[in-house]
């Protein structure tokens, strides 16, 4: 490889932005692809289980060793080429941060995309239709979700503490998708703290390259 620093992802992916904006907040130089040296590595393929056996994007190479999970990934970069500048050094809020990587990539992810959003972005319905009735199901989660979340924010400008870190790289990939995306569903009240922190989150120099403006 031409790259030290190589995501194997897909771009729109909120796990693999993830890691992308992390790479942006540090200043590392990277290249991000699902093709490394001619080899596809399509999402559950057996070429992906090589570097993954789970089967699963985003991977990390650096220097051709492969790292898979997003939280492990960004905690990675961050202590190896960062100083773990995205991290608190008091160890009660750095285990307030790794908390709340945990819920947003098993819980807050799982809700909002898996079982919400990606009903739009990939129907399975009859003739490739919206299924209404994974919709209905799908939005008291989210929305219990958005409430924890608002609860957690109040009028913070971050998610943990008065500092930018690894939780608010993971958590505005999905969030951003649910606020700004299309088929919100007015879940996200106009008055909400999470669209001012979204808001001020993208407006970060590091975000510019990792989010790209969604049409409604």
């Amino acid at each position: 490889m031409s790259h030290q620093i190589h995501i194997v992802g897909v771009q729109f992916s909120t796990f693999t932005r993830a890691v992308q904006f992390c790479c942006e907040e540090i200043g590392l130089a990277y290249t991000l692809n699902s093709v490394v040296d001619g080899q596809d590595y399509i999402w559950r393929s057996p070429a992906l289980k090589t570097i993954n056996p789970f089967g699963k994007l985003p991977v990390l190479l650096d220097a051709g060793r492969p790292l898979y999970e997003t939280q492990s990934i960004c905690r990675y970069l961050d202590n190896q080429y960062n100083q773990a500048r995205l991290q608190p050094q008091d160890a009660w809020q750095k285990a307030e941060v790794d908390q709340w990587c945990a819920a947003i990539t098993a819980y807050v992810d799982k809700a909002i995309v898996r079982n919400f959003l990606l009903e739009f972005l990939y129907p399975q319905g009859p003739d490739g239709s919206v299924r209404e009735d994974i919709v209905a199901a799908a939005i008291p989660d989210v929305i219990q979700v958005v409430g924890i979340l608002e609860q957690q924010l109040g009028a913070k400008v971050f998610l943990v503490g008065n500092q930018f870190t690894l939780a608010d790289i993971l958590l505005v990939p999905v969030i951003n998708y649910l606020v700004n995306g299309p088929h919100n569903l007015d879940l996200v009240h106009k008055d909400s703290p999470l669209r001012s922190y979204v808001t001020g989150i993208l407006a970060r120099p590091a975000a510019k390259n990792v989010f790209i403006p969604m049409v409604k």
